[in-house]
């Protein structure tokens, strides 16, 4: 991922979300954030003013998980089993905003990190058995260019040298996935009229007390999109998920994202993405920073399953004694 941040007049950060590539390379299909631009502090705006909707229409008919029935969601999604539904929604705007905050405080405090990344890559048929894998491990950086105006916010993998490693495993018939450390931008202020929320309830997840908050981009008005290119040419992609909401301190613990509706006129019928966040502690960082250090994507393009598992059991803070180029798909 790619993300520039400003400041306005008054001092409020400003994203803009550039099309880089978002992480998923699967046999010919692409992945990649469009641009678009956002005020975190800022007011619902016109989104004919922020980003061009053209390719949303799409998914105007979709229904996302959200409107369903508590019951037969908590049998769709497994993790939410436990759950205690919420009354009401009266305290939807609380959650909103406390969590707000601390994604916001994320993207101000971020710093330049690397991490050991383990991943598994692995075919697996309909049943989730694995029917071929492999494994391998990288240095995955998150690089703040705050010495370029706007600042810059690069995700990649490197290689022994420091470079943007070689993206492995297509030619086996294996996917590749990345892009994870900000996937909590769905919940900045400036971008929460992006999407639909519904409160599902209170759920002790990791022993902690969390809030349970199910999302769903809105077609027509997303300004966080994803592209999707192949042979067919480049189409766009919206999302929904779920996030784990930690009561007391409105920190994100754990999320889920799946597609809006499935994109069948190219042949992705399934992308589910499961995130854990833990906190993390950098010498001489005053803050800590809550990052991923286990996720699993699973995706089924073409009638064919595919699942990947990063582990980061270590991040350590980057200091920049060179140029790092960027990949620039």
């Amino acid at each position: 991922m790619r993300y520039l941040a400003t400041e306005n007049r008054r001092g409020h950060l400003r994203l803009s979300c550039q099309p880089v590539n978002l992480g998923l390379f699967l046999l010919g299909l692409v992945i990649a954030y469009s641009s678009g631009f956002a005020s975190i502090n800022a007011k619902r705006a016109a989104p004919a003013q922020l980003v061009d909707t053209t390719g949303q229409s799409y998914f105007v008919d979709a229904h996302p998980y959200l409107e369903e029935p508590l019951e037969q969601l908590i049998r769709e999604i497994p993790e939410l089993k436990g759950v205690e539904p919420a009354e009401n929604q009266d305290e939807l705007p609380v959650i909103l905003r406390g969590t707000g905050r601390t994604v916001e405080a994320f993207f101000k405090d971020i710093v330049n990190v690397v991490a050991h990344e383990e991943v598994k890559q692995e075919r697996i048929n309909r049943k989730g058995k694995t029917t071929a894998n492999r494994q391998r491990r990288y240095d995955y950086l998150i690089l703040i260019h705050r010495d370029e105006e706007p600042p810059r916010v690069d995700e990649y993998r490197m290689n022994a040298n420091g470079n943007p490693a070689e993206q492995e495993g297509l030619a086996n018939g294996y996917s590749i996935t990345s892009g994870f450390g900000l996937k909590c931008i769905h919940f900045l202020p400036g971008l929460q009229w992006d999407s639909t929320f519904r409160y599902l309830g209170d759920q002790t997840m990791d022993g902690r007390d969390t809030y349970v908050v199910a999302f769903a981009q809105r077609p027509g008005r997303s300004i966080v999109t994803t592209h999707a290119t192949g042979i067919w040419g480049t189409v766009i992609l919206l999302v929904q998920g779920i996030a784990w909401v930690d009561r007391s301190t409105f920190q994100i613990l754990r999320m889920r994202t799946d597609l809006l509706t499935p994109r069948n006129d190219i042949g992705l019928e399934q992308q589910t993405t499961q995130l854990r966040l833990d906190e993390v502690q950098l010498p001489g960082v005053p803050k800590p920073l809550w990052l991923p250090s286990e996720v699993q994507v699973t995706v089924k393009f073409n009638g064919q399953y595919f699942r990947n598992e990063h582990r980061y059991p270590e991040y350590k803070l980057f200091r920049v004694s060179a140029k790092i180029v960027a990949p620039t798909n």
